[in-house]
């Protein structure tokens, strides 16, 4: 009986024994894997270019170029809901961003010659990936866009390619890296403005939807990137993301910041005074167009009244007349439809 009592009190400490032993062991918890860095991202932070943002404004997405003051001498931009077309200073090169039917975005050349544009060709080397918004530099070779694909980080980036005259071709675009790429938005249009000095690029980083920030900025003729060692990683990604503007001046940077908004005042000035001036001709062409418009509507009412009357005999005398009234009537009335659709109107 009592080696009973010894066996049973045994078996009954076991499970107390063994319970002691798992506390008393340090169990490993599981580690948790830190997600991997796209190594282009860490490879652009480190070569972040170093650029000055004088001036930003927030305006909706589908209508932002009209907020770009251009000078004329760098060409005309226009923009139909999220896609802009490109037109050379002469009036006869153009970048048009299309929609294929299966809705991916391309661009197209054109050429106006002798009275009418040539049948829009896709144009080559920058890939089948999804690209719009074309801004050609004056020297009719540099081609600044936004494309999304392979080379891109996520949606839109910022890319440069260059023309290749002998082969009738783009070259091979490169991204042009940050600020002008981000993993996170989509960045839509850069341009250069080599008249005024001033530099702008459209992006929808940190914006609500239907929104695009224009950052406007003092172009570089040579490329500088942040010095990485002088920075901390949160910096250089704050600078990259472009979080504050007011990050990119230094002390050597207020001057030249003051004369480049200075330059951008002008601009925006000028481009106002120039959309007043191409309201009033446009206006006043209209009038005369209007006016020449009523006066054929009475002459050829007339010769219509006229000719119900008349013999037989004098109707086929004015039959022929009265066809081409009606014709130049009709391609009137179009030119009057085509330059309403052309008057600028203030936002």
């Amino acid at each position: 009986m009592k080696y009973k009592l010894i066996i049973v009190t045994a078996l009954l400490l076991i499970p107390i024994s063994l319970t002691a032993q798992r506390r008393g062991r340090k169990v490993k918890k599981p580690e948790i894997e830190e997600p991997v860095e796209d190594p282009r991202i860490t490879q652009m932070l480190a070569s972040t270019q170093q650029i000055v943002f004088i001036d930003s404004i927030i305006v909706d997405r589908t209508d932002y170029m009209s907020h770009i003051p251009m000078s004329s001498f760098q060409g005309k931009l226009s923009q139909i809901e999220e896609l802009g077309t490109f037109t050379n200073e002469m009036g006869d090169h153009r970048l048009s961003t299309v929609r294929t039917s299966d809705s991916t975005a391309i661009i197209q050349s054109s050429d106006f010659i002798v009275d009418s544009w040539t049948s829009p060709q896709t144009i080559g080397g920058i890939g089948t990936a999804s690209a719009i918004n074309p801004f050609l530099m004056p020297d009719g070779i540099t081609l600044y866009y936004a494309q999304k694909g392979d080379n891109s980080l996520g949606g839109y980036d910022i890319f440069v390619t260059r023309y290749d005259s002998e082969r009738r071709t783009f070259l091979r675009p490169e991204n042009l890296g940050m600020p002008f790429a981000c993993a996170e938005a989509n960045d839509l249009f850069y341009a250069i403005d080599e008249f005024n000095q001033l530099g702008y690029f459209v992006t929808d980083r940190q914006q609500p939807s239907g929104k695009v920030c224009i950052y406007i900025f003092i172009p570089e003729s040579t490329r500088k990137a942040y010095q990485t060692e002088a920075y901390s990683d949160q910096q250089i990604r704050s600078l990259a993301a472009i979080n504050r503007i007011a990050d990119t001046w230094n002390n050597g940077n207020k001057q030249e910041r003051q004369n480049a908004l200075a330059r951008l005042q002008k601009a925006r000035d000028d481009s106002k005074r120039k959309e007043a001036n191409n309201k009033t001709e446009h206006s006043s062409e209209l009038d005369n167009l209007r006016q020449q418009e009523e006066k054929l509507s009475l002459s050829l009412a007339k010769a219509r009244d006229q000719y119900a009357k008349t013999s037989d005999t004098e109707r086929q005398k004015m039959r022929n007349d009265i066809l081409n009234s009606e014709r130049q009537l009709e391609q009137l009335q179009t030119t009057i439809r085509q330059k309403e659709k052309q008057i600028p109107y203030n936002n």
